[in-house]
Formats: structure tokens, sequence, C-alpha cells
């Protein structure tokens, strides 16, 4: 089973329901920011035996072989008491598991963890000189005290728990930066998605033949946001910082 994708199950009377779904997307699902289930269901139908295919290829699509059976709707009736796969999926999704390979769990916890590490590196700096700590600083220090990522939560909602648990050997805060920004008009369009790739426009508007926004950035991605700002626009651009 590739690692893009995971087989979601429940079980009733010692029988094991499945679908399979994007691992990405299972997880804007159940934060709302994809409504509709069928947006992350890989292949339509609820099967058994799913940990038994090695890939997409080996007979998942089949309504019955000897590897992996696609569960028939009489059966589905009884359990559900519909044969719709959208309800189905979402009782599945909702009181069920995800079930992970071996090599799914590490690779996700791998994924996970740098992501963790990259936004503490974007958003803190060392409250004893102001200037950013590395992601391989950040690591070495979760490493020392042996703090963990959580596979299940987002990488956002475990930010302050891992600054709590490394604070005690590393200095660190989260700081976020606002700058204001003020540079020719024929640089807006490119230098707005810089921006959104960086942090929140919190205002914009055009003066003249000029753009003017401000924009909320963590605190270590500053130096990089800037230089990148001064190269697309050849040193044109405007950027005071203010706080």
């Amino acid at each position: 089973m590739s690692v893009d994708h995971i087989i979601a199950k429940i079980s009733f009377h010692g029988k094991d329901f499945e679908i399979i779904v994007d691992s990405e997307k299972i997880k804007d699902y159940k934060s709302g920011k994809i409504s509709d289930i069928n947006d992350i269901l890989i292949v339509d139908g609820i099967f058994r035996n799913l940990r038994k295919v090695k890939s997409l290829d080996k007979g998942m699509l089949f309504k019955d072989n000897k590897t992996v059976l696609r569960i028939e709707d009489t059966e589905l009736n009884t359990v559900f008491n519909t044969t719709d796969l959208t309800a189905i999926a979402k009782k599945i999704i909702t009181d069920g598991e995800i079930q992970y390979t071996t090599e799914q769990r590490k690779e996700f916890l791998e994924r996970k963890q740098r992501s963790v590490i990259n936004i503490i590196a974007n958003q803190s700096i060392d409250p004893r000189t102001g200037a950013p700590h590395t992601a391989a600083r950040i690591e070495s220090a979760m490493k020392q005290v042996r703090v963990s990522v959580d596979i299940h939560r987002s990488a956002e909602s475990q930010v302050q728990d891992i600054i709590r648990s490394i604070t005690s050997i590393l200095p660190i805060k989260l700081e976020f930066k606002e700058i204001e920004i003020k540079t020719p008009i024929k640089y807006a369009g490119h230098l707005k998605k810089i921006m959104l790739d960086f942090g929140q426009v919190k205002n914009e508007n055009w003066l003249g033949n000029n753009y003017i926004a401000m924009i909320s950035i963590g605190a270590g991605q500053v130096d990089t946001f800037l230089g990148k700002v001064n190269g697309l626009t050849h040193g044109e651009t405007i950027c005071r910082i203010i706080n």
C-alpha cells in the first residue's frame, strides 16, 4: 500500500468494513477544510482485507477475488441500514479507526516531525539574541528531552507543547513581526504570492503607482522573506519592520 493511501475501518460483529482514503486529504476532511467525503476516497466501495493488497492494481477494484472482498450491498444494508457509499464512509471515518502499515507510520511521523520543526524554526527566536534557531538545533533539543510528535494531531496544534518541552535546554519563544511593504505596482501580483507563502497579509491598498501592504510573519522567517522580496523587485521595494 502506498504511503499516500491509508485504510480506515470499522468493525461490527467481528467483521471489518474498510475504505481507502488519501493520507493528506483525510486530515483536511477532519479539520473541516474539505467537506465532501468523496474528495478523499481513493476507490469507490467498501472492502475487507485491504491490508493484504500491496498496490491498487492488485485486485482491489474487483468485486471478489481471493485477496480482497468488495462487500455486497445486502451485507452493507444489514449492518448500516443503507447502501449509500457516502453515508457509510462518513460512519467509518467518524466512528472507526485509521490503520497504518509500519512503513506508513514511519513516513507520516517523519513528515509530521519535519513540519513541526519547520514551523517552530520559522516562528521562533532565541530571546537572548533575537536570532532564529535552526531546524537542526530544534531537532537536537527534541531528541535530548525525548519529546516526539503525535501522528494524529496537526503539526500546528503541537508547536506549543514541543516548545514547552524543549525550553529547559533551549531558550526559545514564538514571535511574529509586522512588516510594512511599499513596492511599484508592476511587482504587486508576484509579491502578493510571496507574502501569502510566508504569512498573513493584514491590509493592503494602492497609492498612486505603488502597492502598499502590511504582513505578519514568524520572526524566524524575516531575513529569508526580505531576501526574496529584494530579489524579486530588484531592490525597488521598501520594507519597514514595525515591531
